[in-house]
């Protein structure tokens, strides 16, 4: 059963949450907007603070509202009974996307997620919206805890609450992880993931997509980067000094690149020091 809402809806409706959200909690996850965002929104950028990039693969699931469903009739999973999400996984062999995000959080552990909506319909989907807490709403999943593709069928993670799920066809038990533990994760200091200046940051960010881009994945850097700087010249407000301004394209060049060759959104978490 389809949610009533699109893929790109949620994707929207979570990144505006976050936004919203983070301006009244500075010190949670300030969110770097997008080109488009930034056209009309306006931004500003902390550039004393440590910083943590957070990637998201938005994904729409379908609503299992049957018990005929092969989750409970077959396997009666643990934690499953209708309704439930069904999330989809790009096949292996249509799309090297679920291999290149493992790869990604190779680079970046814990950073890395497919981000899928546990709001069953049209009407609780913009309540949520409204009120600001589409990214409290979603399930957060690491490709990496899900491993390879084990072949070229079809798999899906299928999952009721942000508590637990399963990994199928084959059932596997998987974590799913909440918004505030994921929060938790990037306030809390971790010497085997040290937080960058967001300087340097941006550097080993675009040079890890730089090394995943191979034959799969293309993107036009120079273009991107003709881009943000088209916009820059058209954006109104007081002129940034150099050093600072230079961060900020650094930025948009790295979220855009991460989109358009991974079809994932960057984020920026800046921990309250």
């Amino acid at each position: 059963m389809k949610l009533g809402y699109t893929e790109f809806s949620f994707g929207y409706g979570f990144t505006e949450n976050l936004l919203r959200w983070s301006a009244k909690k500075p010190a949670g996850c300030p969110v770097f907007p997008n080109l488009i965002q930034e056209a009309s929104l306006g931004y500003d950028v902390r550039i004393d603070l440590p910083a943590a990039p957070l990637f998201f693969q938005f994904k729409l699931p379908e609503l299992m509202t049957t018990r005929r469903a092969k989750e409970i009739k077959v396997h009666k999973l643990s934690g499953l009974s209708c309704d439930f999400f069904r999330m989809p996984l790009m096949r292996r062999d249509k799309s090297d996307q679920h291999r290149l995000l493992i790869q990604l959080e190779t680079q970046f552990p814990g950073r890395v997620f497919y981000a899928t909506p546990v709001l069953p319909t049209l009407g609780r989907f913009n309540a949520e919206y409204n009120a600001g807490r589409i990214h409290q709403h979603t399930a957060f999943i690491s490709p990496q805890a899900i491993g390879p593709l084990p072949d070229d069928l079809s798999h899906h993670v299928s999952y009721k609450t942000t508590s637990s799920g399963w990994f199928c066809s084959e059932p596997r038990p998987l974590e799913i992880i909440t918004w505030d533990a994921l929060l938790s994760d990037i306030e809390s200091p971790q010497k085997d993931r040290p937080q960058l200046e967001l300087g340097e940051l941006m550097h080993r960010v675009q040079t890890s997509l730089r090394e995943l881009r191979g034959d799969s994945v293309r993107v036009d850097e120079r273009a991107v980067r003709n881009r943000v700087s088209a916009r820059r010249r058209l954006r109104d407000g007081a002129a940034l000094d150099p050093e600072r301004q230079k961060i900020v394209d650094e930025l948009l060049v790295s979220q855009e690149m991460a989109r358009i060759g991974l079809g994932v959104e960057m984020l920026i978490a800046q921990p309250q020091t």
